[in-house]
């Protein structure tokens, strides 16, 4: 009998969920719909074109202040770049503060598990046979292992997906979803990822956001705390 309601119980909780994740991806629906078009677009040309052809495609289509822009834009996928978003949400609400810590931990769990996991090579070592004449961004350190997912990728989704999420406004949704995309595409321009691991990290990024909303807003509805919805400038100096 236990066994049956924890079965029935739990397959509650799941509807409820699924039934949240359907609603905060309708009221975010510019967010979501277009990061799933840009998606299965890139997958499409993923599964169409060689390794090789990917990277030579992106590679070749360089220039001086682009090599300045990616090296900045890769930025929004550096985990202080997360901390410092952390510690501004401290200001405006705890609770928010909360679900991007625990964004910040699931996205990174997952992402390194995989990394582990997969253990694939990066773009420098998987084409160290071809005599290719790449375009290096000078100065800038290559890695060779631990390609897929992307790491920054999956961070800037994670931080992007959770912040459109947060906004009464949802006309800057499509700025956050551009500046999780250029993050993306930082990885794969500046050499460091393929454009299968910018797809994989972007899907645990905005999986992981949407999961902690959920479960943190469900912990926080059935077990209302006082500090919850504090912030620090919330406190009086003694």
């Amino acid at each position: 009998m236990n066994k049956i309601l924890q079965v029935l119980i739990g397959k509650y909780l799941f509807d409820n969920d699924l039934c949240s994740m359907k609603q905060i991806i309708k009221n975010n629906l510019s967010y979501f719909g277009l990061y799933a078009i840009v998606w299965l677009f890139v997958l499409i040309w993923v599964v169409t074109h060689s390794k090789l052809e990917q990277m030579l495609f992106i590679n070749q289509h360089f220039s001086l202040w682009a090599d300045y822009f990616f090296q900045l834009a890769t930025q929004l996928g550096e985990g202080w770049f997360f901390v410092a978003i952390i510690l501004v949400y401290l200001f405006i609400s705890y609770d928010k503060a909360l679900m991007l810590t625990a964004s910040l931990a699931l996205s990174s769990l997952l992402s390194s598990s995989l990394k582990l996991s997969f253990d694939t090579l990066r773009p420098l070592s998987f084409f160290a046979d071809k005599h290719v004449n790449w375009h290096f961004v000078e100065g800038l350190q290559i890695n060779i292992h631990l390609s897929f997912p992307s790491g920054h990728t999956t961070t800037a989704f994670a931080i992007f997906t959770l912040l459109t999420i947060f906004l009464y406004n949802k006309k800057w949704s499509l700025l956050f979803l551009l500046l999780a995309c250029l993050a993306g595409y930082s990885r794969c321009y500046l050499f460091q990822h393929f454009p299968e691991d910018v797809l994989a990290g972007s899907v645990i990024g905005t999986f992981s956001s949407l999961l902690v909303y959920i479960l943190i807003n469900r912990m926080l509805a059935n077990n209302p705390k006082e500090w919850h919805k504090r912030k620090l400038s919330s406190h009086k100096k003694t």
